[in-house]
């Protein structure tokens, strides 16, 4: 759950038309004849039932990502999502808290679907949708077993709470590609993937809903800024055929290296993804190369554990919707800075 940084990927950064145009022409204005030549599209219609968005395509700024300031207009495409987590037994705690915030929001259609790493964990979350708890809102939780997600029975009693760096805890960070993939496919709904080490203090669905609605190209994977990469901790992947495959290629990748520093081989395979293509399959059996497009979810309203509780300030901190403890190494490390900082709830 502790994500490190690496080499920078191509980013892309959302704007309003108005926005758009002024970036736009002062680019061209100073790089004539350069890659910025022809930064924006055709603008939609009068017509259309929402806004749409144009896209700016920095690839050398890392501060480019999803401006805070949207309008969403609700209409019957409006997506929908489903929020995975995985969690052995010694991590249960953390998911308690994670559920309590959660459910003090009261986010409508939004199931959560845990998929439990142990036996332990699996019989403890069923156990807790029959107790009581602090909200009267119960969330629509799902408590998947081992065996929903793999043939081949692995899983152990208990597994207690690993750091980052221990063999537990890189067999867990293998897990997360296929569980993530069998979900899309699964309910067919678009997936946040969010750690256990997470507190949603506003509802960020609203946020979500508009760039996946609103941009043009499409966006298939939007994350958590983390200098220069996308942090899978904090991750919301479109339900396609070129998620899929790319979930594969991360699979395949994850594989041959060190599982704990999960990251690398996601934004490797993210910036193959988005440069040069995948190979997507059809129905028919034929094979499209397709690319990938991925965008940041803008800091302040999803710092990570760096920025949250050591840059920002109290005012700015308000303005968060969901904060990620990481950057910080150690199961009962996590709980203590989540203390003080007002984020335990048990």
């Amino acid at each position: 759950m502790n994500c490190r940084p690496n080499s920078p990927l191509k980013l892309l950064l959302a704007a309003v038309p108005v926005v758009a145009i002024a970036v736009a022409c002062i680019l061209h204005s100073s790089t004539s004849g350069s890659r910025y030549s022809s930064i924006l599209r055709d603008p939609p219609s009068a017509s259309q039932n929402h806004r749409r968005l144009r896209l700016v395509n920095l690839i050398k700024d890392p501060k480019t990502v999803i401006p805070r300031e949207t309008q969403l207009v609700q209409n019957a495409d409006t997506p929908q999502f489903g929020v995975l987590l995985t969690c052995s037994d010694g991590f249960f705690d953390l998911w308690l808290n994670w559920l309590i915030f959660f459910e003090r929001l009261k986010i409508p259609d939004l199931p959560v679907y845990l998929f439990a790493e142990d036996d332990v964990t699996h019989a403890r979350c069923v156990e807790l949708q029959d107790q009581s708890r602090e909200s009267e809102y119960r969330a629509d939780v799902t408590c998947l077993p081992w065996d929903f997600v793999f043939e081949k029975k692995e899983g152990s009693g208990s597994l207690k709470a690993f750091s980052y760096n221990q063999m537990g805890y890189k067999l867990m960070m293998t897990h997360r590609p296929t569980v993530v993939k069998r979900l899309l496919k699964e309910f067919g709904r678009h997936i946040i993937f969010s750690d256990v080490d997470v507190v949603w203090l506003k509802n960020p669905i609203t946020h979500i809903q508009q760039v996946f609605m609103n941009i043009d190209p499409i966006v298939h994977i939007l994350g958590q800024f983390d200098k220069k990469r996308i942090c899978p901790g904090f991750t919301v992947y479109r339900a396609c055929p070129e998620v899929i495959k790319f979930i594969d290629m991360w699979q395949d990748d994850l594989s041959k290296g060190d599982p704990s520093k999960n990251q690398v081989p996601f934004n490797n395979v993210l910036d193959v993804a988005m440069s040069s293509g995948i190979p997507v399959p059809d129905h028919n059996g034929n094979t499209t190369v397709k690319k990938i497009t991925a965008a940041f979810l803008p800091n302040e309203l999803f710092p990570n554990g760096k920025v949250y509780f050591e840059k920002m300030t109290d005012a700015e901190r308000e303005g968060a919707l969901v904060v990620h403890n990481n950057y910080i190494i150690g199961y009962d490390e996590k709980i203590d800075r989540f203390k003080n900082f007002d984020l335990w709830a048990l």
